[in-house]
């Protein structure tokens, strides 16, 4: 009987500890819920550029674990008469980042007139609960 108390006993003890790990991972673990992004696009007068961005997720908002990352598309069309670079793709949303190793291609990024590119930036995400708009910033210049 004292052996059957014991595996009981251990068995339960397994479980339990079990069942916390499994808690404090799935359950516990801060959530980013992503209402939207904005993107913003600086370019001088007449530049020609013209961007879209979308986010490769089922919709534009969604919720994905704290300090994870998500990825974004960039179309990035000149409609000008002189080739567009691209400068710089970044974030001013606290906690978030975008380093420049996250991107598909380097920077910056020629696009000719009349033609189109595709740009596809990975965007890290805070360590730490956040419910709200990203902000993805685009640089555009006429010179590299």
């Amino acid at each position: 009987m004292n052996k059957d108390v014991f595996t009981l006993t251990a068995v339960v003890a397994i479980l339990l500890i079990i069942s916390g790990v499994i808690y404090q991972n799935y359950v516990t673990t801060p959530e980013v819920y992503v209402k939207g992004i904005n993107l913003i696009v600086y370019q001088p007068p007449g530049t020609g550029a013209v961007i879209v961005g979308h986010v490769l997720q089922p919709s534009s908002t969604f919720t994905i674990k704290a300090d994870s990352f998500f990825d974004y598309e960039l179309n990035i069309t000149n409609d000008g008469k002189v080739p567009i670079y691209v400068q710089s793709v970044t974030t001013n949303t606290t906690g978030f980042a975008i380093p420049t190793t996250y991107l598909s291609q380097s920077l910056p990024l020629e696009v000719s007139p009349g033609q189109s590119k595709t740009l596809y930036v990975t965007v890290a995400t805070p360590s730490v609960s956040y419910s709200g708009p990203v902000n993805i910033i685009v640089k555009v210049t006429t010179s590299s």
